[in-house]
């Protein structure tokens, strides 16, 4: 059985995927596989075609062989969304990009594509990034449940608590130290194959931290495009894109 951790770009999808492969791995059941770009996951896939194990893998874009996974009742999936305004702050910061250069670029139209491709697909779990770090021992159970697995209360927070936020960066600086770290992409990030961690992965991490970064016009441009989606998902529209729709009326 293939686990997909495919939640939206800076979401909390990394994290959902090393907790994920702890319980697998935890309770003997499987293993996390190794990253491929989604065009390769078919090759990938025979490549496991007599593992019968359970194999956790972290994606966000979804290809149709592995919708095929979905269909043949051989997946289960794990999709974690944020607001959206804080995913494009987060990815701005990532890619070291302005605003204007990540507006060109067609990522906020592939998080909201994705959104609807992973959530309509049968025996996906879905979870909102602000209610995961509210209570991540929560989490834990609910992924774990999701598995058909039960954790004791115990077990729950003892996973939850080694992927704070401190402990992640610690990773990332032992990965370095170690000389775990490999390239993803030509000139791009190193990252650890085993966490999935990279150099630049971690900022603050922070919700609602658009509202510092963003101007009142750059909001209202993502409110257009995306506001019947964050109001969907319970987050407020800023009062600037209210005024702004009222002058336009």
């Amino acid at each position: 059985m293939w686990i997909f951790c495919c939640g939206m770009p800076r979401s909390g999808s990394t994290l959902h995927f090393q907790m994920t492969a702890q319980i697998v791995e935890e309770a003997g059941l499987g293993r996390r596989v190794e990253w491929v770009k989604p065009k390769l996951f078919r090759e990938l896939r025979n490549q496991y075609a007599e593992d019968a194990s359970w194999k956790v893998f972290k994606t966000h874009y979804c290809t149709e062989t592995m919708t095929k996974e979905f269909r043949r009742r051989n997946a289960v999936g794990l999709y974690i969304y944020r607001d959206l305004r804080d995913v494009f702050v987060s990815a701005m910061r990532k890619y070291e990009l302005t605003f204007e250069l990540m507006w060109q670029r067609p990522f906020l139209d592939n998080c909201l594509e994705y959104y609807e491709t992973w959530t309509s697909l049968p025996n996906v779990m879905v979870s909102k990034y602000e209610e995961m770090m509210a209570d991540l021992p929560a989490e834990v159970g609910r992924i774990a449940a999701h598995l058909g697995l039960q954790l004791e209360a115990g077990q729950c927070h003892q996973i939850a608590a080694a992927y704070s936020l401190e402990r992640q960066k610690e990773r990332i600086e032992e990965a370095t130290h170690q000389g775990n770290l490999r390239p993803r992409t030509v000139d791009g990030p190193l990252y650890d194959p085993h966490t999935q961690l990279y150099t630049n992965h971690i900022h603050s991490g922070e919700i609602g931290g658009w509202k510092e970064v963003l101007s009142s016009e750059q909001v209202t441009r993502l409110e257009t495009k995306a506001g019947h989606w964050l109001v969907a998902q319970g987050y407020e529209l800023s009062e600037a894109f209210e005024k702004n729709t009222l002058n336009a009326e």
